[in-house]
């Protein structure tokens, strides 16, 4: 896994689905599709309907990847379009079996959209990272540097930059930030998670104000709690987010230990101060910012 710092992400669309025998310039790498389908991954229920059809639960819906990922002097040119979920677990699969480097791994991956707002924010004359502790999911109780993170689904490939529309849709109201002025210029990095079949673009929220999104994510939460339903900081992920942190910018990887973090309840926010794990993601960006290059490449984009 590793960090790429970008100044653009100009996107393409494609309406068809990314199957996994699929040829030309959507094709999958040989050895994902022969893992999809020794795995019987092309005969899961596809729908909901259809899994509670059979009587389970999982089912293998679109969501979606990066057909193509082409680099040049900071600016990405990518495709993006509608594929089956368990593609990007045939290439788990795959390194779970040890025979792969990480270069194998990036040729090989299907590039699973992913997409994260990081946010910068200015306390007391210091920088600090939004981030979010996350919930009931994958790495319950580790901090993520996105304060939304999260796939791409099929239907925001309606949309011409499905990234753009899937934050400012589903994010804007929960944090109380007006993400109205995102463009593909607002993108500052992608987090290379070849492994895991995936690659998250970031962008960066502009003159985030700190109190303003605590204030409105305490109203949303305590409203949430009172009514006994999951509380979440965002739409994106719908899983419930157990709280927030806010991690010094310019300590790095030096500056997670006992960082201030918020957790909703009844009666509002409660502030403590506490050590939490990691997600690999959170690791990579914060050597990332480490450098002071990168740094002062966020906070250009973040206008503070």
């Amino acid at each position: 896994m590793n960090v790429k710092k970008i100044n653009e992400l100009r996107l393409t669309v494609v309406g068809s689905e990314r199957t996994f025998d699929v040829q030309g310039e959507l094709a999958l790498h040989p050895e994902v599709s022969s893992m999809y389908v020794r795995k019987g991954y092309q005969d899961r229920p596809k729908t909901k309907e259809e899994a509670q059809d059979v009587g389970v639960k999982a089912f293998n819906g679109l969501q979606t990847s990066f057909s193509t990922i082409y680099i040049q002097n900071g600016i990405v040119w990518a495709t993006i379009a509608p594929t089956r979920y368990l593609i990007g677990q045939a290439m788990r699969d795959l390194w779970k079996t040890d025979r792969y480097s990480a270069e194998d791994a990036w040729k090989m991956s299907p590039h699973m959209a992913g997409v994260s707002l990081i946010v910068p924010v200015k306390i007391g004359g210091e920088y600090f990272l939004l981030s979010q502790i996350k919930g009931a999911a994958l790495g319950s109780g580790q901090i993520h540097a996105g304060v939304v993170a999260g796939g791409i689904s099929k239907k925001s490939l309606d949309n011409e930059n499905p990234l753009i529309y899937t934050l400012v849709n589903e994010c804007s109201e929960e944090l109380g930030i007006d993400l109205g002025y995102l463009n593909p210029s607002s993108f500052a990095f992608f987090v290379d998670e070849s492994p895991t079949g995936q690659v998250n673009f970031a962008a960066v929220a502009k003159k985030a104000d700190f109190n303003d999104i605590l204030s409105t994510w305490e109203k949303a939460t305590t409203k949430s709690l009172v009514a006994d339903t999951d509380p979440e900081v965002m739409g994106l992920s719908a899983l419930p987010v157990e709280g927030v942190a806010i991690i010094p910018l310019e300590k790095g990887v030096n500056g997670v230990e006992q960082v201030e973090c918020f957790f909703p309840t009844q009666h509002g926010l409660e502030k403590a101060r506490e050590t939490r794990g990691l997600r690999p993601y959170t690791e990579y960006v914060l050597e990332f910012l480490g450098e002071k290059e990168n740094l002062d490449h966020l906070m250009q984009k973040a206008g503070i």
